[in-house]
């Protein structure tokens, strides 16, 4: 009998965990704001939106520099960097995703 790796279904459902959560955070992210402003609760600044969207940013330079490397040569240009922005939601929609992909699968 042979045996099917899982890994790229699982990575697969995992990117769209964090896709449509990240999406689903700013939507949040933006009613909370709204709402804040409506009743004067700190506006665009409350505490209910700072959580939702408040991002967990993770960036890839070198050494101290977040920044991404730029190398010019003079014919053509390369940019190198790396980052993720997380939010709560986004974490939330990626273990949602994990359990459907979990339960949706062959059996």
């Amino acid at each position: 009998m042979v045996r099917k790796s899982n890994f790229p279904r699982l990575f697969l459902f995992i990117i769209l965990g964090l896709l449509i959560g990240g999406i689903l955070g700013e939507s949040l992210g933006l009613l909370f704001g709204e709402l804040g402003e409506l009743m004067n609760a700190g506006g665009y600044d409350n505490i209910v939106r700072n959580f939702f969207v408040a991002p967990f940013n993770f960036n890839i330079g070198i050494g101290n520099n977040v920044d991404p490397v730029f190398i010019d040569l003079h014919l053509v240009k390369f940019s190198l960097g790396f980052g993720l922005k997380l939010n709560v939601v986004s974490i939330i929609g990626m273990i949602v995703a994990i359990y459907i992909m979990k339960w949706s699968g062959d059996r």
